[in-house]
């Protein structure tokens, strides 16, 4: 009966441990979408206009604040999407490394094998498990290449996202300005 008891526990609590912080997060955003507004959107859109006169400012800041946030998080994905270009950069600047090294053995072991020094038969492998190397690391430099160039493709599109939201804001503004 003991054992019994004791596996259910355990195995709750390993049910409970798995599924715990996203089923938290989850039955957040679910908590939050069922909350009412405020207020009633019908019931409001009843109000005479002359009295909304108060309110249309503060639309226009909630809705400033909600484009500003939007420029605020294209920033930071931009900043994300520079990061992982510095980090392919990085990645093909130790490819170029490896294949430099690489090379240089090679230049080596031919250097031995055209003196005639050493066994040849093991000479003769080792010149061409070196030449495998290089064009192995030949063929990751050109995928870490491609990477590089895609990350690029990804801050340009980011920043052509900014640019974008930051002109809708620019003409926005302006526009508010010339209502008022």
């Amino acid at each position: 009966m003991f054992w019994k008891r004791l596996s259910i526990l355990l195995i709750s609590l390993g049910i409970i441990i798995t599924f715990g912080c996203a089923g938290i997060e989850k039955g957040k955003d679910f908590a939050t979408s069922i909350i009412p507004h405020e207020v009633d959107e019908k019931l409001f859109s009843q109000v005479p206009d002359e009295k909304k006169d108060v309110i249309n400012p503060l639309l226009d800041t909630v809705k400033d604040a909600k484009e500003h946030l939007e420029v605020a998080k294209a920033l930071v994905k931009k900043k994300e999407a520079e990061l992982d270009l510095e980090k392919e950069k990085k990645g093909l600047a130790k490819i170029q490394l490896r294949i430099n090294e690489a090379e240089l053995n090679l230049e080596k072991m031919k250097a031995v094998q055209s003196a005639g020094l050493g066994d040849a038969k093991k000479v003769n492998q080792q010149v061409a498990k070196l030449e495998a190397k290089v064009y192995k690391l030949k063929g990751d430099e050109a995928k870490k290449k491609a990477k590089v160039e895609n990350a690029k493709l990804v801050v340009k599109e980011v920043q052509e996202k900014i640019e974008d939201l930051e002109t809708k804001t620019q003409e926005e503004e302006v526009e508010t300005e010339t209502k008022k």
